[in-house]
């Protein structure tokens, strides 16, 4: 490993850290540069009209939904950075490569959680789902959208996906933004976190067998297609 990969992977790791410190506290006026573009993202495809609250967040009491600060996508924003960071390891060969990639991963990883995070609370609003349905909602779409940002990043890299062992990269990413890291802060004392790390280990399970169900049929199509001598 080079100096820059090793700089590179230190800086992603501060952005986590720094993050997830900032999200502790951080108001919905705080949060406002990730909720606003969702909520008019999200009033767009859903036709509904969410308006700013001072101290709340964007709300529509017609479709009786809030878009908090819970619901900002910063976790998810945060594990994308890792996981794109980590996926992107390989070509940080040099500062200017490093820096160059790091700029990249940020700003996908923030147009990435508007688009995914709109999907989510669209699809929310949609379904009219509520407690539990909601959270497991969440975590598929927000590990499914992890995954698909993290597969279409080693693309572009010209790596290749040959079998399911990528799907390590952002489900690992995922699960140190949603569980290790709040343990390491004492949410192990809080009486929901096991509800929640509950919900969170079966959406990844979900979301992990699928995408390796779909990449092994996939696989199997190319084989055939080869040995056919098909394009």
């Amino acid at each position: 490993m080079k100096k820059p990969q090793l700089v590179g992977l230190a800086v992603a790791l501060a952005i986590v850290v720094a993050g997830k410190q900032y999200f502790r506290s951080a108001s919905a006026d705080d949060l406002r540069w990730l909720l606003a573009p969702t909520a008019r993202c999200v009033s767009v495809l859903t036709r509904s009209h969410f308006t700013h609250t001072v101290g709340l967040g964007y709300v529509d009491r017609d479709v009786n939904f809030v878009i908090a600060p819970v619901c900002a996508g910063l976790n998810f924003m945060l594990a994308a950075v890792l996981a794109l960071s980590l996926g992107w390891f390989a070509g940080m060969q040099s500062w200017r490569a490093t820096a160059e990639r790091l700029i990249a991963i940020v700003g996908l990883a923030y147009a990435a959680t508007i688009i995914v995070n709109t999907l989510r609370i669209s699809l929310s609003i949609e379904t009219h789902a509520g407690g539990e349905l909601h959270r497991i909602e969440g975590v598929i779409v927000y590990l499914g959208g992890l995954c698909a940002l993290y597969g279409s990043a080693r693309r572009l890299d010209d790596r290749a996906i040959r079998d399911a062992r990528w799907l390590a990269v952002p489900i690992a990413a995922y699960l140190l933004i949603t569980l290790v890291l709040p343990l390491a802060h004492g949410a192990a004392g809080r009486a929901d976190f096991a509800a929640h790390a509950m919900w969170v280990l079966g959406g990844c399970l979900v979301v992990a067998l699928g995408l390796a169900g779909l990449s092994r049929l996939a696989n199997n199509r190319t084989s055939s297609r080869v040995e056919k001598g098909q394009p």
